[in-house]
């Protein structure tokens, strides 16, 4: 059981090697847009209601990039699915699987983002 799982996420990586430079460049600016938002609110001395009201428009324009490189990856990249085939990996969880992992780093770093804006920037703290 743990050899099948190994090799399917051994596959996964595999896969999301081909565009996961693409994939991180989108979350890093989102992650610097989020930051650098809720900075300037903090700096302009407004009420400060945290990260939660920056994720939504940067998470749509991750959705929408992630939709451009999934339109990307099946015009382009298409024979290589045959390979995932022969090891019995189906179209859906290859998709799923590798974009569940580049949302997992796009909500890790808008977390890390939280931590560092509340330790260190917040005033009064």
């Amino acid at each position: 059981m743990f050899r099948k799982l190994g090799n399917f996420l051994r596959a996964i990586f595999i896969f999301y090697r081909s565009f996961w430079i693409p994939a991180s460049l989108i979350t890093i600016f989102c992650w610097f847009g989020i930051f650098s938002a809720s900075l300037t609110q903090i700096k302009e001395h407004k009420e400060f209601y945290g990260i939660l009201m920056f994720i939504g428009p940067f998470f749509w324009i991750k959705t929408a990039t992630n939709f451009l490189i999934l339109l990307y990856l099946i015009k382009y990249k298409a024979n290589e699915l045959y390979f995932y085939y022969n090891l019995g990996i189906g179209k859906a969880a290859i998709w799923i699987t590798t974009f569940l992992i580049d949302y997992l780093t796009f909500f890790l770093a808008i977390f890390i983002t939280g931590l560092i804006l509340n330790q260190y920037f917040i005033p009064g703290k």
